[in-house]
């Protein structure tokens, strides 16, 4: 007979990530207690055209595991074209990769 003692040890999965994400280049800063900071990051607009973004407002961050991927979230925004504008950064650590998903 089990009691459930030793189960649910694991991280919690979130499931599928079913926004579209693009691949960005993202430039952190990491404190001396191990957070990481977005400072900055470059992406490629509809046009082809290498877009900066250095006015980053981090609301919220989480460690998250997508289908079993560790992932750090970032819900994000910025002001562009004196506009608010919501987005979320993804870091993959285990790639060593970052990717965007602009709205809520």
């Amino acid at each position: 007979m089990s009691m459930g003692i030793g189960i649910n040890t694991q991280n919690p999965d979130a499931g599928e990530l079913n926004r579209k994400l693009e691949e960005i280049a993202c430039s952190v800063w990491y404190t001396s207690e191990g957070r990481t900071i977005p400072k900055m990051f470059k992406y490629r607009d509809e046009e082809g055209v290498i877009q900066k973004v250095t006015k980053i407002n981090v609301k919220k961050q989480e460690e998250k595991f997508y289908c079993g991927i560790p992932t750090q979230e970032f819900r994000c925004s910025t002001v562009m074209k004196d506009q608010e504008c919501p987005f979320r950064l993804y870091f993959y650590p285990e790639l060593h990769l970052w990717k965007i998903s602009w709205g809520e």
